[in-house]
């Protein structure tokens, strides 16, 4: 921790107020650059947005500098320190000091405005906005630009000339930057917020009267089917704000609208409008609770990264926060709507996946490295394309390599094993190096390990289970059968007893057990055809086993239709069978074989790939006719 002992200055005004990593000029209590929280009213007491009373000054990295009367954000507020982790208007995050500097803003004060207009924000500091959406607005920059916040927590720059005043009396306020006074016109606006919007308007002009637009006349059809995608998402929302999981959240919001259907059957057509809807995404995502969230989980990621003093999270007192930020990153990727969390990932070009890979890296403690690893597999599962490709050409498959042969917790092995076999059973090139030390040693440690009887690590026999489907996603990898580093291991082996019973298993159940992703690949199929692909590894299945796969695919062969890819795949396999085993020693099922083969040649069908593959079979294995 020798980081603890450096003492970095922090000057404002031209006076040194603290030091970072030591203690404060009256040596009363240690201060550091940590933002941790000490409860969850003192966290949402403190987290807001503040103006600052002063200047603030300072040349140390990390340490937000401001002006008197700018607008700042607290995201992590601190009990502990003298400093809260928080962001300026442009969207730079880091320290803020926590005495005497700012003072929170009294957002129930502020004047609301509704958006007369779309505006898309591409600098940074201004806010994307929507026609129709309510802001508050917090600060009046100059005469041409506002600071707003909406209702889901953005906030940032917004043009005046988009923006109408709402009065207390529900009336609008049109400002124009260059008319003085301000005009008011006497259209009334009929809520203030979504809430208000649903408990006073008729639902009958939703779609008419959730916007106040400039135009007058009828409006488009796809203007109206905006407004209405917009509300039931903004349903959702509501109910998702209450900790539920956003697939349920459409559940009960699709079960209310029904029921209102049934009630009010005059409401039904633009009812069902609502409920049609929910299937559909609207431009809110981007201001919904769940990225708000996930942007400001990833962005102390990429903090945390970036701070060379604290070297990630390499101190041991620190458990307790990221813990604590893993588990509500979790919580968000298994909960969220899932396009949401897509949308924030690629905003940020999936940076923070990358920083997660380098945290795992770093990490030493069991429980953080198996939250990471969780979190990791939830979002290849939400999306393997190009997720599972950018983990895949990481150091992540070589790293999980080097720790599932030197880990004894069976909770983080079984976890490393997992994400492992799903990142490498995805369709995807793997990068050339990772084949130099995803090596032969590894393959025998899963192998030897499979084959332990009674591991005292492994009570629950789970460790076989595991390795086989390490084992089967790596072979997914070598297209030629001469250098498959998985087979050339086999050779050297007397025996494969548990590999070879856990094979014939999901075979005879078709089971694939790296069917992580629809458009995976049977990886059983193809590594019991690598391993009857030569006599060296065909020998180590038993000639029980043998007679038992046989009797499968005489069963599979007779099942499969005409011109189904999985018939060719057992006739080829029949193939392989008969020429690399000791078949011509028990014959078993040989006039079955033969008819069966027979049936196949001569079908009147188009074909002609099984067809052939079964004249092959009779022509090249004489055993079956003599």
């Amino acid at each position: 921790k020798q980081w603890y002992q450096r003492r970095v200055p922090i000057t404002a005004g031209g006076q040194v107020i603290c030091y970072m990593g030591g203690h404060t000029q009256d040596q009363a209590g240690s201060v550091t650059l940590t933002a941790s929280c000490s409860n969850d009213d003192y966290v949402e007491r403190m987290s807001g947005l503040y103006t600052a009373l002063h200047d603030f000054d300072c040349n140390q990295q990390h340490v937000l500098v401001f002006k008197k009367g700018q607008i700042v954000e607290v995201t992590r507020p601190s009990s502990s320190t003298n400093w809260h982790r928080g962001r300026i208007i442009n969207g730079k995050a880091g320290f803020l000091p926590a005495n005497g500097y700012l003072q929170k803003l009294d957002l129930d004060s502020c004047s609301r405005v509704v958006v007369t207009q779309d505006f898309d924000a591409t600098t940074p500091g201004k806010l994307k906005i929507y026609e129709g959406q309510v802001l508050t607005v917090i600060a009046k920059k100059d005469m041409q630009w506002w600071t707003a916040r909406s209702d889901s927590g953005k906030w940032g720059l917004v043009p005046a000339k988009y923006l109408k005043v709402m009065n207390v009396d529900g009336n609008v306020t049109v400002h124009t930057p260059s008319e003085s006074p301000d005009i008011v016109i006497s259209r009334p606006v009929i809520a203030r917020t979504q809430s208000e919007f649903f408990a006073q308007a008729d639902l009958s002009s939703v779609p008419r009267s959730s916007t106040i637009s400039r135009t007058s006349g009828s409006r488009s059809h796809k203007d109206k089917r905006r407004d209405v995608v917009k509300i039931s998402s903004s349903l959702v929302e509501g109910v998702r704000r209450r900790g539920v999981k956003y697939q349920t959240s459409k559940e009960i919001v699709q079960t209310v609208l029904e029921k209102l259907m049934e009630e009010y059957p005059d409401w039904n057509e633009q009812l069902s409008e609502v409920c049609r809807a929910l299937g559909q995404e609207s431009d809110l995502q981007s201001n919904s609770v769940d990225s708000l969230k996930l942007e400001q989980l990833f962005e102390h990621l990429i903090a945390l990264t970036e701070d060379e003093q604290q070297r990630g999270w390499s101190c041991a007192d620190d458990t307790a926060e990221i813990t604590t930020m893993l588990t509500d990153l979790l919580a968000l990727l298994k909960n969220a709507n899932p396009n949401v969390i897509v949308h924030v990932l690629q905003s940020l070009k999936y940076e923070p996946l990358l920083t997660l890979v380098q945290y795992y890296q770093l990490e030493k403690r069991p429980a953080l490295k198996k939250q990471i690893l969780e979190i990791l597999y939830e979002a290849m599962l939400l999306k393997p394309d190009p997720i599972c490709s950018i983990l895949l050409t990481s150091r992540l498959p070589v790293q999980l390599a080097t720790d599932i042969q030197a880990s004894k917790v069976m909770s983080v092995l079984e976890w490393q094993s997992k994400v492992f076999s799903a990142c490498l059973s995805y369709p995807n090139v793997m990068p050339r190096s990772h084949y130099d030390q995803l090596d032969d040693r590894f393959i025998t440690h899963l192998l030897c390990e499979m084959e332990v009887q009674d591991n005292p690590h492994d009570p629950e026999g789970m460790v076989p289970h595991t390795f086989l489907r390490c084992i089967l996603s790596l072979n997914l990898h070598y297209k030629d059968l001469k250098h498959n580093t998985i087979c050339s291991v086999l050779k050297s082996r007397t025996h494969a007893t548990a590999l070879t019973e856990m094979l014939l298993v999901a075979f005879n159940r078709a089971d694939n057990l790296t069917a992580y992703f629809p458009e995976n690949s049977d990886s059983v199929c193809k590594l019991i055809s690598d391993m009857f692909g030569s006599p060296d590894t065909a020998e180590l299945f038993f000639t029980n086993d043998v007679k038992v796969l046989l009797e499968v695919l005489h069963r599979n062969i007779i099942d499969r239709g005409v011109g189904d890819t999985e018939r060719l795949y057992y006739v080829r396999l029949l193939d392989l069978v008969i020429s690399n085993t000791d078949y011509q020693d028990h014959l078993h099922l040989k006039q079955e074989l033969l008819e069966l083969m027979q049936q196949v040649k001569g079908e009147e069908s188009t074909d002609k790939e099984s067809k052939y593959a079964a004249g092959r079979v009779i022509k090249k294995h004489k055993c079956l006719s003599s």
